[in-house]
């Protein structure tokens, strides 16, 4: 060090400048400023309960260390650690806020934590996040905003994970949300049929889940001539299944509904089974129709 301007400086590099007035307090009035280093600077810090205090609260990691075992670091080493962590973290993508706080960070030094360990850690989240079916990620995305790296952080950590994304301080809520955009993705994938975050919360929340969404929604796509009107049924007064109809029925969340189904499915099979055949127009088959129509 060369002047007390240098001496600000290295504190604030600490994220300590506030510590400076206290500091110029411990420098004699024959000392040699020139001659104050970082290892001098550490030295009157600690002299002092109060100083001491704020900087082993700023290297905290360094108390978890030797608990652990380990030497404590110097700040240099300790912060170039922080900036090396941080640096591995934004570089996969990870939400800013995630695993990057001081106690974060912390945490990673008092354990000497090695960035390839890190970055296995990271990784290991992508790849889980990666193999996660196409279609619920984009119901998630479409839904509710969530990014295949949040999806990452969430696998790595589930509380973290929806603290950064500012929702509630809860694990439950984003697993119900992935539950719901399994169901979404789907009902898209398997049928062509586009479900609200409403809707599909309110099937997750009825017990479906993603492979009894694949069934029904599968279902649905295989029977659509089942749920429009025949010409005679039309005449006759009945009307079409309705969409909420359709999905309360395949996925068994509307007895009445599946009764219904179920009704029309006897009553046609019934008049194909007296000599019906299927009606057919340039459009393909339509529905069912009896002899003599």
């Amino acid at each position: 060090m060369a002047t007390l301007a240098e001496v600000q400086a290295k504190l604030d590099s600490y994220g300590l400048g506030f510590l400076f007035d206290l500091f110029k307090t411990k420098i004699s009035p024959d000392e040699n400023v020139a001659g104050i280093d970082e290892n001098k600077i550490v030295e009157l810090i600690q002299q002092d309960p109060a100083t001491k205090q704020a900087y082993d609260d700023r290297f905290s990691g360094n108390a978890l260390r030797v608990a652990n075992g380990f030497k404590p670091l110097p700040a240099s080493e300790y912060i170039a650690a922080e900036k090396q962590y941080t640096d591995t973290l934004r570089a996969t993508g990870l939400p800013v806020g995630f695993y990057d706080t001081k106690a974060d960070l912390a945490k990673f030094i008092g354990s000497d934590l090695s960035r390839v360990e890190l970055e296995n850690r990271v990784v290991g989240g992508y790849r889980a996040a990666q193999s996660a079916d196409a279609a619920t990620k984009a119901a998630l995305q479409e839904l509710y905003g969530i990014t295949e790296n949040d999806l990452a952080a969430y696998y790595l950590d589930p509380t973290r994970a929806t603290d950064v994304m500012n929702r509630k301080k809860d694990a439950a809520l984003f697993t119900r949300q992935v539950t719901s955009a399994q169901i979404a993705g789907q009902a898209q994938s398997q049928a062509g049929m586009g479900l609200t975050a409403t809707d599909a919360e309110a099937l997750a929340a009825q017990g479906v889940n993603m492979a009894s969404a694949r069934q029904g929604f599968s279902d649905i796509a295989q029977q659509r001539e089942l749920y429009g009107t025949t010409t005679a049924e039309a005449a006759s007064g009945e009307t079409g299944i309705t969409t909420t109809e359709q999905i309360g029925a395949a996925l068994g969340t509307n007895a009445a509904a599946a009764q219904r189904v179920a009704a029309r499915r006897r009553k046609r099979t019934a008049a194909f089974e007296a000599g019906g055949s299927l009606a057919t127009t340039q459009q393909g088959v339509t529905g069912l129709k009896t002899v003599g129509q």
